[in-house]
């Protein structure tokens, strides 16, 4: 119910004074690579340790954990085959009691369900994360789940003003919705150093190099980035395309295939799932995000961050980082006509493409950075333990 503040209940159980180390159960119900697993993984090695201590409950999966686990967090492997198996949620509960939880943050909706339904049983408090307009799909078992989180959790955290009036239009009570923007540490991606991707493939350090970092998925919008490709090339001959992200069986094949029929094959290039990511972005010269729907996309914050020009659609969450015309430009979604004519102004004209690649980079550091992201959160955190409402 609206406006009702269900934070005091939930931390009745809690036996952790306010000052004292409180552990975080971190939890999400995919593996990534991706935006909603990096922001999980950000938080939970960014919290203050004196203050906190993270542990975390994921699917098993090639990124996620092994990264959790590097950085020394204890990890709990759990997925379910249907919405409605009990293993993620028995594991949740005996992980909370095992490891004394105070809080639960959860992140994409099944586990926004999960997290919910046993923070109410173990009266604990539990933060959910929406990230893009996408994780709100139509459907009863999707209502379910909403009108289940809706209900329970005591704070619902958007990336993005976009996505607060996406969850506001949901039922979504005000008093418990607080905008929180990804943040990134730029200074990773404005460092890294810069050839080894134009070294792999043989180009000239003046040879134009335009590319998207994103996993191969529908709502990317990969094939209009390859339209656009082609529309570039008739003007630039020397371009080069490139994509980097993991691949998605049958939809990477179509992709394959649309740059064969556009006779692309010799300037377009599938990179697979990279791990050098600050270094590909800094061998660009403009970078692309075609997406049909985003809420705040980390991609987007790292190629600013590292000083590149972009064409991004008008798709959610890139309205609020780009300024059209300063820092970036901005197109309307599935239009390559309008992709192309944007990369080739930037591609025509070095100095622009410098000056938009600079006040990007300043964008992120003033607005977009990960400690003031970090702040945000930890004080969202702080105000849940002491039983007050979230705030904003």
């Amino acid at each position: 119910m609206a406006g009702v503040d269900h934070t005091e209940d939930a931390l009745s159980a809690l036996t952790l004074p306010a000052s004292e180390r409180v552990t975080i159960l971190h939890t999400i119900q995919a593996g990534g690579p991706g935006g909603a697993e990096t922001l999980m993984l950000t938080l939970a090695k960014g919290l203050n340790s004196a203050r906190f201590r993270s542990v975390a409950l994921c699917p098993d999966g090639s990124w996620l954990p092994a990264q959790l686990k590097e950085a020394g967090i204890p990890v709990r492997l759990a997925s379910s085959p249907h919405w409605y198996d009990l293993e993620v949620p028995w594991e949740m509960a005996r992980l909370v009691r095992q490891e004394n939880v105070g809080l639960i943050h959860a992140h994409l909706p099944g586990q926004n369900f999960y997290a919910s339904v046993v923070g109410t049983l173990l009266r604990r408090p539990v933060v959910v994360t929406y990230h893009g307009e996408i994780e709100l799909q139509n459907g009863w078992k999707q209502a379910l789940q909403l009108s289940t989180v809706r209900t329970a959790a005591s704070a619902f955290v958007v990336v993005s003003d976009q996505m607060r009036s996406v969850l506001e239009s949901a039922g979504f009570s005000r008093d418990r919705l607080v905008r929180i923007y990804n943040g990134i540490d730029a200074t990773r991606f404005s460092s890294a150093a810069t050839g080894s991707l134009r070294k792999e493939l043989d180009l000239a350090p003046d040879q134009p190099l335009v590319g998207m970092i994103a996993n191969i998925r529908p709502p990317k919008g990969h094939d209009n980035f390859i339209r656009a490709a082609r529309l570039v090339a008739d003007r630039f001959p020397a371009a080069r395309f490139v994509v980097a992200g993991d691949h998605m069986d049958g939809l990477s094949e179509r992709l394959r295939a649309l740059v064969a029929e556009l006779n692309l094959l010799d300037r377009f290039v599938f990179l697979g799932f990279r791990s050098d990511v600050p270094a590909i972005l800094r061998d660009l010269d403009v970078f692309v995000l075609p997406s049909l729907s985003e809420g705040l996309p980390f991609v987007a914050l790292e190629a600013m961050g590292a000083g590149k020009p972009s064409v991004m659609t008008r798709c959610g969450g890139p309205e609020e980082l780009v300024d059209d015309g300063v820092n970036g430009y901005l197109v309307p979604v599935s239009d390559p006509l309008a992709l192309a004519e944007k990369i080739g102004l930037l591609l025509s004209d070095p100095e622009r493409a410098q000056a938009m690649g600079k006040a990007a980079q300043e964008t992120v550091w003033r607005d977009f950075s990960r400690d003031v992201m970090m702040r945000q959160y930890t004080k969202l955190y702080e105000r849940l333990l002491r039983g007050q409402s979230p705030g904003d």
